[in-house]
């Protein structure tokens, strides 16, 4: 049973989101456990999983909210728990973590929602804070961060869910506020920002979890509200956005989970609903959405954390439950999944908060579309 500590972070929690590609047609993945309450098997247990993230050689990495810690999950199999409530071992604790990501050279970022910092860790092992409750150290603090993003030229961006702002952090350690409470200045308020993701170009995009929006930040600072409560402005609403995520044609995507929907931005600003409560059509609803991705074919991903499932969304717009609460059919269940990420090959991953695991669904051996190398499929943000 979820702790008040748990419960409290329902609301507060981002999706992840994730990149997946196709099968073949009508074929369905294969799907696995690989991990569970156990953790690595050793002492380590996983609890309350959140974020999830996979690199281009296909190691899976993720976040336990309520354990205080961090997994890496090999191809293979092998699990290591890669940082605890300790954080760096230099005083800086990880409390409550949330995002996660990881970059081409395999370090690896994790955000403390209690503790109000972030971590990169190296592939030796060694650990770094790179972000505390300070933020800038110059009057904007972070407090409470949830999601974590990267761009290509290794620049991190987390926002700050109860400091009301977003930062960016440079390779070399410089900290800036890119956004604030204000939002664009022009009367389009930023409260309580949470998901976070980057396009090809740098432009950045956060959530406003209660001010029902998303913002573009542009690499020179232009700052623009591209959604707003009102959805497609035809009657279908956002409400509560937890999930974004963008395509490399600069189309973004936002998951509203008390409106039960999705939506679709276009560059030049053409809102378009693509899934509603109603999932699927044929019985399969989608509840309580959360995470959210794009592959480069442009398919949409999207997680339900009330209906225990996950949608695939095609660019002709059709609708398929890929995964639902039976998790792998064999005995482990999926309830209340957050985090969702995929690999170059297009195999899947997501994490069971409530069932405190994760599974892979492996679409790869159905198609062989995806070159080892190509990150270019995949994205993560926070639940």
């Amino acid at each position: 049973m979820c702790s008040s500590m748990c419960s409290q972070l329902l609301r507060v929690l981002v999706p992840f989101l994730v990149v997946l590609a196709g099968s073949a047609a009508g074929a369905g993945p294969i799907i696995t456990e690989i991990i569970d309450a156990a953790g690595d098997g050793e002492g380590s247990t996983l609890n309350f999983p959140i974020g999830i993230a996979v690199d281009h050689s296909g190691n899976v990495y993720l976040s336990g909210n309520q354990s205080d810690n961090a997994f890496e999950i090999t191809p293979d199999g092998a699990i290591t728990e890669i940082i605890d409530a300790a954080g760096d071992g230099r005083g800086n604790t990880l409390n409550v973590p949330l995002g996660i990501a990881v970059d081409a050279s395999g370090h690896v970022y994790v955000t403390g929602f209690s503790s109000e910092n972030a971590f990169k860790t190296k592939p030796g092992g060694k650990i770094k804070e790179i972000i505390d409750s300070s933020g800038d150290g110059k009057g904007s603090l972070l407090l409470e961060p949830v999601g974590i993003a990267m761009d290509a030229w290794g620049n991190v961006y987390v926002p700050g869910f109860s400091s009301l702002n977003a930062f960016k952090i440079t390779p070399s350690g410089e900290i800036t506020e890119i956004i604030d409470a204000s939002g664009d200045g022009a009367g389009n308020i930023l409260e309580n920002p949470q998901a976070i993701a980057v396009g090809a170009s740098g432009n950045v995009y956060v959530t406003g979890v209660n001010s029902d929006n998303v913002f573009e930040i542009t690499p020179d600072g232009a700052i623009t509200e591209i959604i707003d409560a009102s959805g497609d402005g035809e009657g279908s609403i956002l409400d509560l956005p937890l999930g974004v995520a963008v395509d490399a044609g600069g189309n973004v995507y936002v998951t509203g989970r008390a409106s039960n929907n999705a939506f679709k931005i276009t560059p030049d600003g053409e809102v378009t609903e693509i899934i509603d409560a109603s999932g699927d059509g044929g019985g399969h609803s989608f509840l309580g959405a959360r995470g959210i991705a794009v592959d480069v074919s442009a398919n949409v991903y999207v997680t339900g954390d009330i209906s225990d499932n996950a949608f695939k969304i095609t660019p002709a717009g059709v609708i398929t439950e890929i995964i639902d609460a039976s998790g792998d059919g064999g005995g482990n269940t999926l309830n209340f999944p957050l985090g969702i990420a995929v690999d170059a090959r297009g195999d899947v991953y997501l994490v069971g908060a409530l069932s405190d695991n994760a599974f892979r669904l492996a679409f790869s051996i159905f198609s062989d579309d995806f070159e080892s190398g190509d990150t270019s499929a995949w994205s993560t943000t926070v639940p």
